[in-house]
């Protein structure tokens, strides 16, 4: 990245650096302050699930509030009433109160992200887009493992609380004192998931699991583990190396995926961490689940997880023209992930409360074990016709999808009618790969013996066939 470019997102990258930093200590602490109130699993996985039903609320709502006072103001407007809702746990016990509050902080949590991004999108220059993206998903990870590290410090409630609003409002300084020209006003975000679900159902699916697995590893594993007598360190060791994996598979990841197709990436990523799901299982039958298995499997579950958002937005892409502008799909799959991280506390809360010890390893090998049943009988989309890889992370704003360098200011608006007859043309075109034997590429169709074509062919056949009765 230029120096110029660098200078003109300091403000903002410190930012969302303190944003993801709260986010990463709020998300993954409030499943162990909750368990060690003695509060039952369902109910915790509800309380967690509230965080990102706001997050739903902020990507059909915040726009408005944006729209009537701008966005420096909205911006410390978001970030003030997250301080008073994250001080207000402070004043109460009562878990509907607890619910109210936590739903109130997705949502302030996610419209200042997606604040921030406008800015990144709307100042940053087409082809300074990917650099931007990557710096800003380095700061995620960077600043979540952050977050998560700052539970080894065994916090009280009180200091949890305290330090994740102090985490907010510093993130609040740099944008209101930045010079930088505010963008223009978002308009209302366009969401269609049932024309995802018809052009490309596998990034459908793999969005939603996506959220589920991922989601539900930062909000329920905590409370797992605590379960099987983990202290906060070692906690927060699990989830440091689960951010390892994710980190460090995304170049790999990007590579492979762009050489053997999204379905086959999809597929190696949900069997990965179906895989490991299932030995962590069988250690924990056989009583060997010691916290060297339990790392190793949230080392196997950041490699195979943490790209599957990124794998589905670019599948998408992939059935889709390439001089289609695919932002609008890009925003459902982003809340296809939101609904699936919405289910993921409640699911896993109710897994975990009819079976504490097994019940969260069985329900992760259960579902990445069934988009990788579902991503095998898909097409795989020709090398030809794929988009660019690009890394990108779930949990982030509404407004990501307009940093996707792979959209171009010149290309056509999505239209659903182009978009399912190519998709239709794609489906045609593999049918012949898929209904040859054992997998293989059918047999070339032979003419008959009695046209020139066929007196061409066998003519052809014999300057390539070997002669056995000749000797080498």
């Amino acid at each position: 990245m230029s120096a110029a470019l660098s200078n003109r997102f300091y403000s903002l990258f410190a930012s969302v650096f303190f944003l993801f930093a709260g986010f990463g200590l709020f998300l993954n602490s409030a499943g162990v302050k909750l368990a060690e109130m003695g509060v039952d699993n369902i109910v915790i996985g509800a309380l967690n699930a509230a965080f990102f039903a706001g997050a739903s609320l902020s990507a059909v709502a915040a726009h408005r509030i944006v729209s009537g006072v701008g966005h420096i103001r909205s911006f410390s407007v978001f970030g003030a009433v997250f301080a008073m809702a994250s001080l207000m746990h402070l004043m109460t016990e009562n878990l509907t109160a607890w619910g109210i509050l936590r739903t109130v902080l997705g949502f302030c949590y996610f419209s200042m992200l997606m604040i921030a991004e406008s800015w990144f999108a709307e100042q940053s220059a087409q082809d300074k887009r990917a650099r931007v993206l990557a710096v800003y998903n380095l700061v995620y990870y960077l600043a979540f493992t952050l977050g998560i590290l700052l539970l080894s410090f065994n916090l009280s409630s009180d200091n949890v609380f305290v330090l994740g609003t102090l985490l907010v409002m510093t993130a609040m300084l740099p944008v209101s004192l930045t010079r930088m020209k505010a963008p223009q006003i978002p308009p209302r975000q366009k969401i269609n998931v049932p024309r995802v679900l018809a052009i490309a159902p596998l990034a459908f699916v793999t969005a939603f699991l996506a959220g589920v697995l991922v989601n539900g590893l930062f909000t329920m594993a905590s409370v797992f583990l605590l379960q099987q007598s983990f202290t906060l360190k070692q906690i927060s060791v699990f989830l440091t190396t689960a951010m390892v994996g994710g980190f460090v598979v995304q170049l790999p990841l990007a590579k492979l995926s762009d050489k053997f197709g999204r379905r086959n990436a999809i597929l190696g990523c949900s069997a990965l961490a179906c895989v490991a799901a299932a030995c962590g299982l069988a250690a924990m039958v056989m009583r060997l689940d010691t916290p060297v298995v339990h790392n190793a499997v949230a080392f196997a579950f950041g490699c195979g997880l943490f790209g599957l958002y990124a794998l589905s937005i670019a599948r998408a892409n992939d059935r889709l023209p390439n001089n289609m502008n695919t932002v609008e799909v890009s925003r459902s799959l982003l809340f296809c992930y939101g609904l699936g991280s919405l289910a993921a506390p409640l699911l896993l809360g109710v897994v975990m409360d009819y079976a504490p010890k097994l019940g969260f390893y069985a329900l992760y090998a259960a579902a990445a074990g069934s988009l990788a049943a579902f991503a095998w009988k898909q097409n795989v989309v020709p090398e030809e016709e794929r988009s660019v890889f690009v890394n990108v992370s779930g949990n982030t704003g509404a407004m990501a999808a307009d940093l996707d360098p792979r959209n171009k200011e010149e290309d056509d608006d999505f239209d659903e009618a182009v978009a399912q007859a190519h998709v239709d043309q794609l489906d045609n075109e593999a049918m012949p790969s898929e209904t040859a034997d054992d997998g293989k590429e059918a047999e070339p169709e032979i003419p008959p013996a009695d046209t020139p074509d066929a007196a061409e062919s066998l003519a052809d056949e014999n300057k390539i066939k070997p002669n056995p009765d000749k000797q080498i």
